[in-house]
């Protein structure tokens, strides 16, 4: 009989779970932190050095070498040093190598030294080497090594798109990272503004915790949707809603006039970077693109169940007054064709600029608005 695999943990609980096991000085000898097959997720590996950081600084009478093998200082002739020799002053010893893979690039004799101290049973007690993503001889060794005394952990980005089985905003993983973090501050989040942070401040984990930073600094204990969006309200990301909100609508000045704005002043984006119009684009027909999707699962629910709070939970958000209010006016001018109307109409601006090579992406959003004007 065959044996079922054990399931693979998202990045976000392995990450929780490695960072508790460093919080306790719980570690393997040699704790390797290595590139993944996708996109890899740096944050979580770092994290994952700080907690180990965070435990050495409880402990007494242990000689710690913390180094940046990124660093233009970067001595490799001191961690050879260090391998290689017990502490005159300490009887404990530990290793954190933080982007690692520049060093072991250059010098390629680090990582057998890695590999020979960590299965000699002498030197550091525990070693955590982050290396970073990198193809190098050096490198490949590390990923390579099948040495009982090594773990290793591949930390890749967070899927922001839900799975096809449940395909709600907020069961997307990074719309879970979300919500266990979020928990962790003591901070509940709603239904439906998991996936609204997600869908505003994007998948990368840095900026969803610097969010939830910021309603724990509100003092927020129950985060809904609207709460979201009030504190995305004055971001890039905030401004994308307000213009998909305007197309859907049918209100063309709030529109344009959003567009002017953006084409004078640029946007910020929720983590602090300035976004050009033309970078923009993207940015805001994501943003258009899900306001459609949600609101013809709306639009769709309602010819069977003529309830828009029934309608609103089923399309994954929370039936909030403001959401409620808002849905009510967008329906009074969104219907079916209206729908179809603005899909082609994206499809279009998608023709103008990567196709037909239109340079004035003001002009490409311009045009979609006219596109998609309901004339009352």
């Amino acid at each position: 009989m065959a044996v079922a695999r054990p399931k693979q943990l998202d990045p976000g609980t392995e990450y929780r779970q490695w960072c508790g096991l460093a919080r306790d000085g719980k570690l393997p000898r040699l704790l390797l932190i290595l590139p993944p097959k996708g996109d890899e997720e740096v944050w979580f590996g770092e994290q994952v050095a700080s907690a180990a950081r965070e435990y050495l600084a409880t402990q007494d009478g242990i000689d710690i070498l913390d180094i940046d093998g990124g660093s233009a200082d970067f001595d490799a002739d001191s961690l050879d040093s260090f391998l290689n020799s017990q502490s005159l002053f300490a009887t404990r010893q530990a290793l954190i190598f933080s982007r690692a893979a520049k060093a072991i690039t250059k010098y390629p004799r680090l990582a057998e030294r890695l590999l020979e101290v960590a299965k000699s049973g002498e030197g550091p007690e525990f070693m955590v080497v982050h290396t970073g993503a990198s193809t190098s001889k050096g490198v490949k060794a590390l990923s390579a090594t099948r040495i009982k005394e090594a773990t290793k952990l591949r930390f890749r980005q967070l899927y922001s798109d839900p799975p096809p089985w449940r395909p709600e905003p907020d069961a997307s993983e990074a719309a879970q990272f979300v919500a266990a973090e979020a928990r962790l501050q003591k901070i509940t989040m709603q239904r439906g503004a998991s996936g609204s942070l997600v869908a505003l401040a994007g998948s990368r984990p840095a900026d969803l915790l610097q969010a939830i930073n910021h309603f724990s600094l509100l003092g927020l204990t129950s985060v809904g949707e609207q709460d979201v969006r009030d504190v995305a309200s004055h971001s890039a990301e905030g401004s994308a809603f307000d213009f998909a909100d305007s197309v859907l609508s049918g209100d063309s000045v709030s529109a344009l006039r959003l567009l002017t704005k953006i084409s004078r002043q640029g946007l910020r984006a929720w983590g602090g970077k300035r976004v050009s119009i033309r970078d923009a684009f993207a940015l805001l027909m994501s943003a258009v693109n899900s306001e459609v999707t949600k609101t013809a699962a709306i639009i769709e629910f309602m010819v069977h169940t003529p309830d828009l709070e029934q309608a609103i939970k089923a399309s994954g958000s929370r039936p909030s007054k403001p959401v409620i209010s808002k849905m009510q006016k967008r329906l009074a001018v969104c219907d079916a064709s209206h729908i179809n109307k603005i899909n082609a109409a994206i499809l279009q601006a998608e023709k103008n600029l990567k196709v037909e090579g239109w340079r004035d992406t003001t002009h490409i959003l311009e045009m979609f608005v006219f596109r998609v004007l309901k004339r009352k």
